[in-house]
């Protein structure tokens, strides 16, 4: 899951704490060294570079890291008896504030150059949350497996900036209560919220997975974490222990980058590897070992010092950069131009915002920095505001462009019964009455990911002479898994292997997103349901582009391109087309070509009717849309009830249903 579908991690924003306190005499290289392990597998997963798909648990590296030097400050601060709530907040407020806003600032302008008006609106309510420090909340109840695209979203990675902060509203005002005399109790209480945190963590992440992702309760225990380090030091003296612990730190950071996916239930306790591997490093770190050097060396010192403006510029480059030149996925190219226009913006930012305002601390009083921070705040939600009062500008497009546009806003989740037969993640269970029969009409069975899901409204509006029963998990295709190691393989091993010989469908309809090295499990999962003598129609990949359909009929539409869309297709659906349709061929199993019904060359039908698109994102259908593919499925359906079995010759598809074609543009 991604949460929403697509996953991000904030920022610590205590960036380099060298404040005029003691703890600027224990400065330690090594922790911005950590720091930049943290911000470079966020900054290359989101730019989907191979090899980081579990960058997003830089976040996690960063609540310790936070956790650590904040409470030590506190505690410090405490025991000197120079603490105060106020001058705690100024330091914040210096470190946080100048590029936080610099930021916003710049994605509100772009934003209204580029957002179509539904997305401005949404960022307009995201822009008042992150003033706020409450866009964690937004984006929970936000949050779903189609929700509004995380890449037209550009605040999205402030979540946990949202999560520090809520932490940090609570955390001094608990340290002053207990007090540094009491050391004993003040350890046990953050042990008690750490453990608290983390079993709530682990219980929750199967009954609400966002939640526990998005907000404070669940995510303290990281923070805690780093706190108890603070309380407690690093009680091992010897340094070749030291050294073989700060390598299993790495190993465990390593790991978890390399092997985590967005499909992954998190944080939970996968939480704990990368979490545990930034304990080890900060506590064997002040030892001087091997790893500690690693870590000091002056490349990694700098991307830590940079880390705080790399992450809060990179995300809104990375989004704006999709919508500018609509592009869904990343060629290298772009990627290499969206790292390296991050890089540029995060050291100009660290030079000419972070450091004047670090140089100095104390000369910039508190009364004028809280007021400062007030009146940035004010600016902020008087633009969220104004934007929403204006609807999002939509009179700076066309009456056909806005119409056009409305669809990416499309709320799709119920009409797919998300949450009973379509799990929109790793987590839940498909609902019994999904799969029973209740009448006596012939059974199709729907199975596969998103993309049989979206088949379903149409099979609802127009099921023709049978019982559509349906069984789909976001992100998992129907094959059958020699290693039913995750929940969705065992549901359709179980579906395949047990409940489809059990209750013989008259036909099991296979869709998915398939991708290329699915085709050799899937050829196996078809000779297994030969073995078995059930009755299976293969469907083929949707015509898909590289952005938003709807974005892109808008820009068509004011550009004048007819021929954008064209360009924009994905050439890879038609290479897919082909090698399902012979692979099905090969076995006399009946197929059914989207491409075919939808393409003529490589023009394809893009209204269901105007001004209705046929799909909401890059792929997926809207109502109406699923509404045609499936009138033109249903025949093939019949054809397959009628051979009542398998092993015959493929029809003639082009002679069966008439191509169902027109014009991109309204």
């Amino acid at each position: 899951m991604a949460v929403g579908k697509y996953r991000t991690g904030a920022l610590n924003a205590e960036n380099t704490l060298q404040v005029q306190s003691a703890v600027a005499r224990n400065y330690r290289p090594d922790i911005d060294g950590l720091r930049a392990l943290a911000v470079l597998p966020v900054v290359l997963g989101h730019a989907s570079v191979r090899g980081f798909s579990g960058g997003f648990v830089g976040v996690d590296i960063f609540f310790v890291i936070s956790g650590y030097l904040i409470t030590g400050i506190l505690v410090r601060d405490l025991a000197a008896g120079r603490y105060s709530i106020a001058e705690f907040y100024r330091r914040r407020i210096l470190r946080i504030f100048p590029v936080l806003f610099a930021v916003l600032a710049t994605s509100s302008l772009v934003a209204i150059g580029y957002l179509l008006p539904t997305e401005l609106v949404r960022y307009a309510g995201s822009l008042g949350a992150t003033t706020l420090f409450s866009s964690n909340i937004l984006f929970y109840s936000e949050s779903g497996y189609f929700d509004a695209a995380s890449n037209t979203k550009p605040l999205l990675h402030t979540w946990s900036l949202a999560v520090e902060e809520q932490f940090y509203i609570l955390w001094p005002l608990l340290l002053a209560w207990i007090g540094a005399s009491r050391m004993t109790l003040l350890r046990l209480t953050v042990a008690a919220i750490c453990m608290a945190s983390f079993v709530a963590s682990i219980l929750f992440l199967n009954i609400n997975p966002s939640a526990t992702f998005y907000l404070l309760p669940t995510r303290a225990c990281e923070l805690a974490l780093g706190a108890m380090l603070a309380l407690t030091g690093n009680p091992i003296r010897n340094r070749w222990v030291n050294d073989l612990l700060g390598a299993l730190g790495l190993a465990a950071i390593l790991t978890s980058i390399w092997l985590y996916d967005e499909m992954m239930l998190f944080p939970g306790a996968a939480a704990a590897l990368p979490c545990g591997g930034a304990l080890l490093l900060l506590m064997t770190g002040a030892s001087g070992g091997w790893v500690s050097r690693l870590f000091s060396l002056s490349p990694a010192v700098f991307v830590g010092k940079i880390s705080y403006s790399l992450y809060m510029w990179h995300w809104p480059v990375i989004v704006f950069a999709k919508i500018a030149f609509l592009q869904n996925g990343l060629t290298p190219q772009m990627q290499v131009i969206e790292i390296g226009v991050s890089f540029l913006l995060a050291v100009l930012s660290w030079k000419f915002i972070e450091r004047p305002f670090r140089t100095n601390v104390a000369h910039w009083r508190t009364r004028d920095v809280f007021k400062g921070a007030l009146m940035a705040m004010a600016l902020m939600i008087g633009t969220a505001g104004a934007l929403l009062a204006l609807r999002g500008m939509p009179d700076r497009y066309s009456e056909e462009q806005q119409a056009v546009a409305n669809y990416l806003s499309m709320d799709v989740e119920l009409a797919y019964r998300r949450g009973t037969c379509f799990r929109a993640g790793p987590q839940g269970e498909i609902d019994p009455s999904c799969i029973t029969p209740k009448t006596r009409k012939p059974v199709v069975l729907l199975l596969g990911d998103s993309h049989a899901a979206h088949l379903w409204p149409g099979f609802a509006q127009n099921p023709g002479q049978y019982e559509v029963l349906q069984a789909t998990v976001a992100g998992c295709r129907p094959l059958i898994h020699p290693d039913p190691s995750t929940r969705c393989r065992r549901l359709f091993n179980d579906m395949l292997l047990k409940w489809a010989p059990e209750h013989r469908p008259a036909v099991i309809l296979l869709s998915a997103k398939w991708r290329p090295n699915d085709l050799e499990l899937l050829e196996k999962t078809l000779d297994k349901m030969a073995s078995l003598n059930l009755n299976i129609v293969l469907i083929g990949p949707i015509p898909q582009y590289t952005a938003a359909l709807p974005r892109l009929l808008a820009v068509a539409l004011g550009r004048g391109d007819r021929d954008l869309l064209r360009r924009s297709l994905r050439t890879q659906q038609f290479t897919k087309d082909r090698q399902l349709r012979e692979m099905a061929e090969r076995r006399g199993i009946i197929y059914v070509s989207l491409i075919d019904l939808l393409c003529r060359g490589q023009t394809c039908k893009t209204l269901a009717k105007p001004p209705i698109p046929m799909q909401f994102d890059h792929g997926h259908l809207t109502e109406e849309g699923s509404e045609l593919v499936v009138r033109n499925i249903l025949p093939y359906i019949d054809l397959a009830v009628e051979r009542n079995g398998i092993g015959r010759s493929n029809p003639n598809q082009k002679s069966i249903i008439p191509v169902a074609r027109e014009d991109s543009l309204p």
